[in-house]
């Protein structure tokens, strides 16, 4: 289990990075009034929609990739959370928010965030 951590963690860092990259280049081209125009509202208000999630979550996760691949406590909780809220960006984000909540909530994943875990390593 430990070495799925380490990937989750690393899956954030790039989900993170990534995710915000694309929200920006996407915000770039098809925001403003000109392209809601051509777009037609509702797409435009659903492309929006999904930027913004994006670009909300691509800082804390990749605070909590670094968290994970360190097995820092407070990671654990902090990558449900996200987990959670990626389940909405179908179709990669669902398939991680399935992933992280598989690994992070697994009882083989507990003694991997306790103090002791971390000492020993």
């Amino acid at each position: 289990m430990e070495a799925h951590v380490k990937i989750l963690g690393l899956l954030y860092i790039l989900a993170g990075g990534f995710g915000g990259l694309a929200s920006l280049v996407f915000f770039l081209l098809m925001a403003g009034p000109a392209n809601a125009a051509a777009y037609g509202p509702v797409s435009g208000y659903m492309v929006t929609g999904w930027m913004v999630l994006l670009l909300v979550l691509a800082i804390p996760s990749i605070i909590a990739g670094i968290g994970l691949m360190r097995f820092q406590r407070w990671a654990r909780a902090m990558a449900t959370i996200i987990a959670i809220l990626q389940l909405l960006s179908f179709p990669i984000g669902t398939v991680l928010g399935i992933y992280a909540l598989w690994v992070l909530l697994s009882p083989e994943a507990d003694p991997l965030f306790s103090p002791r875990f971390r000492e020993i390593r």
